[in-house]
């Protein structure tokens, strides 16, 4: 059974999110290290060791033996001085402010005793301490090291994927301005990663510290701008939740190591965008209901990565019983990582918006592509009515020099009293005044257009025309859109007629009326060939030889249909086909 073309393109876009997941999986790999420091537990520590204050004294044990690891002490989150015994006798003095340290141990320390002294203060942090060795220290520090290289890569490229959307859709006529806070976002966290990469004497610790905080800033506030931007009824209700965060973030977090009065407070200054959050998914439903495309796209993408994380989480518990361990950590303690939690959630807002005005691009060049042809059959039909017009008038002035000739003879004929020949002469002037083309077929200007030009072909090809046209000068539908429709359906009757065996009856119907509130356009022709229905999308395949130049007829006149809240229906019974509409006309 062949695949529909949208079953096709969405099978190629699960394809390239299933590589470009792996490519992403494959380099977060490098960012853990294969082998982590054997952590070492205190023994006889006091019981809320976390709010202890005052002198600390703590032991561990080194096991023994310690195998392929070298003695080698790793000591993290130490506030002040300390000193470290080894059984008993004096080791290592720790300066105070060191926080984090590398300490080489003796070769004969396994199965020993190893005491820390401090003084830990109130709110402080209690030291941790690990045992390693220096080829697991020269992997943490790649993995250290690609954890910021790695993302200060994959932004790089959505910055430069997004600014190359926006120049690309400048140069196609189309200036999508809410890309380029995209492209600032991205541009924002590749600076973000890569200062981090640097060495800290490169900058002032209060200009290191403003262009981190703001671009992290940045990229909070950047998404939902863009989506309040492509928001259409709930823009005003959405502004203030998705402006306001944003400024207190900015000004709070964005500026604490330049105001030191905002660092006490900027740890808690990300709790407001989870009312950006909240509102975002409230108004983004809403969207969807009131029939905003890009939403229901968005939300589409959202759910997918909410079952791809459901999935995650299910087979980690049915495989170590426990969360992921990432996940599990901002679930204990969701404030504690309350930013790192709104720089994943803001990451993934990026890359959807991204895919979003993707997708919008591609629809509005398809869109202006159609319109383009739209425009240029249009120019054809005028064309041809205007040489149908110059035919009519050519013809009716002959036939005005030559009337009063016809007059003579009739008068004659009668006075002579030839009747048969009287009836045969008339017989042959009724003939000739049927071929002369109509000029006026609707009222409403672009329907008469494609008439006159469209019937006017089936007269020359020896179609029996039988046409119901009753339409206002004027109806609430842009012209492109009704040629679509009545252009389409009448070049497929006429194409079906052209099929014609010799001999065979040729007939098209065409049928355009108002009822209440409804545009009705029903095309009925003679058939001499059997239809290939596609019963997924409602329409007939083309059954000519190039499918790629053809088949776009029905599927247009079936988008303006759905546009205006109705169906294009199709029957073909034995020896006919019909197409027709009803067009709810717009408010």
């Amino acid at each position: 059974m062949r695949i529909g073309k949208q079953w096709a393109g969405r099978l190629a876009a699960g394809v390239f999110l299933l590589c470009a997941a792996g490519l992403l999986w494959l380099l977060g790999a490098e960012t853990v290290p294969r082998t982590e420091p054997a952590y070492l537990a205190p023994e006889d520590a006091p019981e809320d060791l976390v709010s202890y204050a005052g002198p600390l004294e703590l032991s561990y044990s080194l096991p023994a033996p310690l195998g392929e690891l070298r003695p080698v002490l790793e000591i993290r989150m130490l506030d002040g001085a300390a000193e470290l015994l080894l059984d008993g006798a004096p080791l290592y003095q720790i300066s105070e402010g060191i926080g984090w340290a590398y300490l080489t141990l003796p070769p004969d320390c396994a199965g020993k005793t190893l005491t820390l002294i401090t003084e830990k203060r109130e709110g402080g942090t209690v030291p941790v301490l690990y045992l390693t060795d220096n080829e697991i220290i020269l992997e943490q520090a790649r993995a250290d090291t690609s954890l910021r290289a790695f993302p200060a890569a994959v932004f790089g490229m959505l910055f430069l994927l997004t600014l190359g959307l926006f120049l690309y859709g400048w140069l196609e006529g189309i200036r999508s301005w809410p890309v380029l806070l995209l492209s600032a976002a991205a541009l924002g966290q590749t600076a973000y990663f890569y200062l981090q990469n640097l060495p800290n004497a490169s900058l002032p610790p209060a200009l290191f510290g403003l262009a981190l905080w703001q671009s992290r800033a940045l990229l909070f506030a950047a998404p939902a701008l863009y989506l309040l931007l492509g928001m259409k009824k709930r823009r005003r209700a959405f502004a203030p939740f998705a402006i306001l965060p944003a400024l207190i973030y900015w000004v709070i977090a964005g500026f604490q190591t330049v105001v030191p009065l905002f660092s006490n407070i900027a740890v808690h200054a990300g709790i407001v965008f989870c009312l950006t959050i909240a509102a975002l998914l409230v108004c983004a439903v809403l969207e969807v209901r009131d029939g905003n495309p890009a939403f229901r796209l968005f939300l589409a993408w959202l759910g997918a990565c909410a079952a791809a994380m459901g999935t995650m989480c299910a087979v980690s518990l049915a495989r170590t019983g426990a969360l992921p361990p990432t996940l599990g950590m901002f679930l204990r303690n969701p404030l504690t990582w309350l930013d790192m939690e709104l720089f994943c959630w803001n990451s993934l807002l990026l890359v959807l918006c991204f895919l979003e005005s993707v997708t919008a691009l591609i629809q509005r060049t398809a869109q202006r592509e159609t319109e383009m042809r739209v425009l240029s059959a249009r120019e054809n039909l005028t064309r041809e009515q205007l040489a149908t017009v110059r035919e009519s008038a050519a013809a009716l002035g002959e036939l005005r020099h030559e009337v009063k000739n016809h007059y003579l003879v009739l008068q004659n004929l009668s006075h002579a009293g030839e009747t048969e020949r009287l009836d045969a002469y008339l017989t042959e002037l009724v003939s000739e005044a049927a071929s002369i083309p109509a000029m006026t077929c609707a009222l409403h200007p672009a329907i008469n257009a494609v008439l006159t030009a469209m019937l006017a072909r089936a007269q020359k090809q020896g179609v029996t025309v039988e046409r119901r046209v009753d339409v206002p000068e004027t109806l609430p539908f842009p012209d492109t859109e009704l040629c679509t429709v009545l252009m389409n359906l009448l070049q497929n009757a006429l194409d079906a007629n052209a099929l014609a065996p010799e001999g065979a009856q040729k007939w098209l119907r065409v049928d355009l009326h108002v009822r209440g509130v409804h545009l009705y356009i029903g095309v009925e022709n003679s058939r001499f060939s059997p239809v290939d229905y596609d019963g997924e999308s409602g329409l007939c395949r083309t059954t000519k030889q190039d499918r790629s130049a053809h088949g776009y007829g029905l599927k247009a006149a079936q988008a303006v249909a759905r546009k205006y809240r109705s169906e294009l229906l199709l029957k073909f019974p034995d020896g006919s086909f019909s197409a027709a509409t009803a067009l709810q006309m717009p408010d």
